[in-house]
């Protein structure tokens, strides 16, 4: 299986690893620092270098046997060497508006009384439902000042893993109601904002909230009674 070099090191943006396999222009690789995607993040981007020649990587995925497979269009020998090399200001934009969503969430739950039900994250917008009983959209202001009031305080970010029977015992650390976090080998991966809140979660995040930036709501839909959605941008970090 392929070494997931992206939940060690968020940061990583070239890597060397070699073909595994290659299969109609898709190919899996030993390691690799392109996330396939998922909890509403989209997979990364960027290109594989090969003894002078280039190929675009288009689109990552996970199949359900756990290889991370790299569209590239073309077929590659099994053992070739390559390197990889992430879009990186794309990833690290993600990487900030995934961080934005965790907070959101988060000041959601706690002082608005809201239960997450989707997210689409993207490096300009993203976009976060929520089931919110009662809230008004003269409460926006009040929403948007206090996500941001936690953006500027700066806390930490790390990741860990604890055992699946751990992670049982904590129902706090799941947010969605509607899709469980992976569980990968028995443990899940936790994502920890220091002094604020822990969430399992598999994506890629930045080290400190300030990192983020300063956050707007773009937009705000009702989308039924209790159905509640947030466009957030993010300016300058």
């Amino acid at each position: 299986m392929t070494v997931r070099l992206y939940l060690e090191d968020s940061y990583q943006r070239e890597f060397n690893a070699e073909v595994l396999e290659s299969a109609d222009g898709w190919c899996v690789l030993s390691r690799t620092a392109f996330y396939p995607g998922g909890g509403g993040q989209p997979c990364d981007r960027g290109h594989l270098s090969l003894e002078g020649d280039t190929v675009v990587v288009s689109e990552v995925r996970e199949d359900t046997e756990g290889r991370i497979w790299h569209r590239i269009e073309r077929e590659l020998a099994a053992g070739r060497a390559v390197r990889g090399i992430l879009d990186w200001s794309y990833r690290h934009a993600l990487m900030r508006h995934h961080g934005l969503m965790h907070v959101v969430n988060t000041v959601a739950r706690q002082h608005f009384g809201g239960f997450i039900t989707g997210v689409q994250l993207g490096p300009e917008e993203s976009r976060i439902d929520f089931k919110l009983t009662g809230f008004a959209r003269e409460q926006i202001a009040d929403l948007e000042s206090r996500v941001n009031d936690v953006l500027q305080q700066g806390h930490p970010v790390a990741s860990s893993v604890i055992s699946e029977d751990e992670f049982r015992g904590r129902p706090e650390l799941i947010r969605t109601l509607n899709v469980l976090p992976p569980i990968v080998d028995g443990t899940v991966r936790i994502v920890e904002i220091e002094g604020f809140d822990a969430q399992a979660c598999g994506g890629t995040h930045v080290h400190s909230t300030r990192e983020i930036g300063q956050a707007r709501i773009r937009k705000f839909d009702n989308k039924g009674k209790d159905n509640k959605r947030f466009y957030w941008t993010l300016t300058d970090r």
